[in-house]
């Protein structure tokens, strides 16, 4: 007690000071609009500034709470992504033989890994025996052609690119029908070249070359780019740039394709050969 008296002689002028500028900022809010209003407004932002500051300070010990909640609903939504993942596959599956004549079926896959700057490019899927993956299976999009599968293992398959200088394709021109070699020369990964077109078939930049009906391993008309550029000099051949539809850097999701009768039919061919 004696400490609160020598607090309120030792300060009284200024406590004087204080409560005289209180009652008088009383008497102006009370009396006069303007003034209320302008006190009302530093009352306001003061209110507003001490209430942000709180927030924030609440938001920061809360956070260790909001990471939790968050990683919970990303647990949630990854299990969602995973179960329609399945579902689509499934169905894809179950489609696969309508999307072109059924004496093909169509099994999806995705690229695990790819390449496109060498002279010998391969892709790896993540499909394998245990799905039904067996060599010389076809490897399309939507729009082209990827390649053959070439080494199986139960959960993955190797695929000959289409970018591999090994590999070659019987390709057509889709407006008439002739056929020629479909390969790749090695450099820009957007073009491959078909040759073996007689030079007297006509041809004009845009033409839209697909795969062949002399192919057991890809369905035919199987789109594959069209002509970019041609040239004939000094041969009875066409030399045909084409460029291709799909673009190899892109590859993601692909269709293994299983042509039933190709045993049958490759069977008699090599009977056929023999005699």
């Amino acid at each position: 007690m004696n400490s609160l008296l020598r607090f309120i002689v030792k300060y009284q002028f200024l406590l004087l000071f204080l409560a005289l500028e209180i009652f008088s900022l009383w008497l102006l809010s009370n009396h006069t609009y303007y003034q209320k209003s302008k006190i009302e407004n530093v009352a306001r932002s003061v209110s507003g500034y001490a209430n942000s500051k709180i927030n924030s300070a609440q938001s920061y010990f809360n956070l260790s709470e909001t990471n939790r909640v968050l990683s919970q609903e990303n647990l949630e939504l990854r299990k969602q992504v995973a179960t329609l993942s399945a579902k689509t596959e499934a169905l894809y599956e179950m489609m696969g033989d309508t999307i072109t004549d059924s004496l093909y079926l169509f099994k999806p896959a995705k690229v695990v890994n790819n390449s496109v700057n060498k002279q010998y490019n391969y892709l790896t899927l993540n499909k394998g025996s245990n799905h039904g993956v067996e060599t010389e299976m076809g490897v399309v999009t939507s729009s082209g052609i990827v390649g053959i599968v070439i080494g199986v293992s139960p959960n993955y398959s190797t695929v000959i690119s289409l970018l591999n200088i090994d590999l070659k394709i019987s390709a057509k021109l889709k407006k008439s029908n002739h056929f020629g070699s479909l390969f790749w020369d090695g450099n820009s990964y957007q073009h491959v070249t078909l040759s073996d077109i007689s030079q007297h078939v006509p041809i004009s930049i845009g033409d839209t070359i697909v795969t062949s009906e002399f192919s057991s391993i890809f369905p035919e008309n199987i789109p594959v780019g069209v002509i970019s550029s041609f040239s004939s000099k000094g041969s009875n051949f066409h030399t045909i740039k084409v460029k291709l539809f799909k673009d190899f850097k892109q590859l993601y999701n692909v269709w293994i394709v299983t042509n039933k009768q190709k045993q049958e039919r490759e069977r008699l061919e090599t009977l056929k050969d023999a005699g």
